[in-house]
């Protein structure tokens, strides 16, 4: 007899969609958890969209033809072979984490768990989390790791834009908490990846560094590349434009300088490195110095303009942390705001992904037109496909006199002829 193969995806977000999505492309049945009860009218009423490619087509295809279920109730779980996590855990504004709805979630999963089910963590977790938190919080609820389920860490590292074609493509990294659950989970995801993009780890540990490693490096390549920009800057050296040069070499890898990092990764999981090499009695000073220069390069930028307007009014494009994704997290629009403010600007936003009221519920005063905000100042945060179109002469009617290019992504060329004064990062 054929048993029906059946995972089951516990949180249902945008990342939580794509590998749901990955999943019934494969024609495996999925019952997708989600504490929101209207994810499943949403689907019924045929009123889900997105605007991740391909995924809105993928979703509303299989759950018509009952692939999909959708649902609240966690007991939704049960005849799965594997269950996969992919709801966040969460932080606070100091980058301390909060997990206890993580781990409720778990020991909602824990009256279900029978025969070794699989679970798999696709959130990126500390190093130790899955073996030294989650297990004990699973055998808190009367569950025996080897006996009702197998932990394993698998972690997620796909971005929006085009996170279905990624996950055919981004090697998948797996390692568990026993050899047993390493090799269950070699086998079960083998059904919906190819396995030449199969990566065994030794441990669940291991699994959990890849990707936190990974954004470590990140931070700390923008970290220097923003303090090289800001020195370039100090003796009048494009700095900005001299990056691809100075990565011809086969041993460089300088990413551009910035304004500032955002997103639900690179400005996150450092501080859980951080915390691990502290819990070891080590001191992860890169990490930690990389953190404080990106997050400081917003007050870099004011002091960039200050002394030179006439009329402190600042208009600031883009609050999405990556182009045209409606997407906040971190941002750093919400740094270069309180940085503004500090040094006396009255500051407005504009951005071509968030509707007006969207913005003033996130705390800022939203213009509709960038041409009449009445603004000196312009600063670029997001680089939209939009704002690659500015009327530099119009700007420069509307009283705009300073842009300052936060992504170096604007035409400098374009804006000095229509008399508004470009400033870059270290360029």
């Amino acid at each position: 007899m054929t048993v029906m193969k059946k995972i089951s995806v516990v949180g249902f977000g945008k990342i939580g969609q794509a590998v749901v999505a990955n999943i019934l492309d494969h024609d495996i049945h999925v019952s997708a958890v989600d504490i929101n009860p209207d994810l499943k009218r949403i689907f019924e009423s045929g009123q889900y969209v997105s605007n991740e490619p391909g995924l809105s087509d993928s979703l509303n295809k299989s759950f018509g033809k009952g692939l999909l279920q959708i649902t609240d109730d966690f007991s939704a779980v049960q005849g799965s072979q594997a269950i996969i996590v992919a709801i966040p855990l969460l932080v606070d504004k100091q980058k301390n984490i909060l997990d206890e709805p993580f781990l409720d979630c778990f020991k909602k999963l824990a009256p279900f768990l029978s025969d070794n089910v699989l679970i798999v963590i696709e959130t990126s977790i500390p190093v130790g989390y899955g073996r030294n938190t989650v297990v004990p919080a699973i055998e808190s609820m009367g569950k025996k790791h080897g006996t009702d389920f197998l932990l394993v860490h698998s972690p997620e590292r796909i971005k929006s834009g085009s996170m279905l074609k990624q996950l055919l493509v981004t090697p998948k990294v797996i390692g568990g908490v026993s050899k047993e659950a390493t090799e269950k989970a070699y086998e079960i995801y083998q059904w919906f990846f190819n396995r030449d993009l199969i990566h065994i780890v030794d441990s669940i540990e291991a699994a959990e560094m890849v990707k936190l490693a990974g954004m470590a490096y990140r931070d700390v390549n923008i970290a220097l590349s923003n303090q090289l920009a800001q020195f370039a800057q100090r003796i009048n050296v494009n700095f900005a434009d001299l990056i691809p040069l100075i990565n011809t070499d086969g041993e460089a890898y300088l990413l551009q300088p910035g304004i500032g990092v955002g997103g639900h990764c690179t400005p996150v999981y450092p501080y859980f490195l951080i915390n691990n090499f502290r819990n070891a009695g080590m001191d992860f000073v890169l990490a930690s110095e990389s953190r404080v220069i990106n997050d400081e390069m917003a007050k870099h930028a004011v002091s960039l303009i200050s002394n030179r307007v006439n009329h402190k009014k600042a208009l600031i494009l883009g609050l999405s942390f990556r182009p045209n994704i409606k997407e906040d997290t971190f941002s750093t629009t919400y740094l270069l705001r309180d940085a503004l403010i500090q040094d006396g600007f009255e500051v407005m936003l504009h951005d071509t992904e968030f509707s007006m009221d969207d913005i003033k519920r996130k705390g800022f005063n939203p213009v509709a037109d960038i041409y009449s905000s009445g603004a000196e100042a312009v600063f670029v945060v997001t680089i939209h496909e939009q704002y690659k179109n500015i009327d530099y002469s119009k700007l420069a009617s509307s009283g705009v006199r300073f842009l300052l290019d936060g992504r170096n992504g604007l035409d400098k060329v374009a804006a000095e002829a229509a008399g508004i004064s470009y400033t870059g990062i270290g360029r």
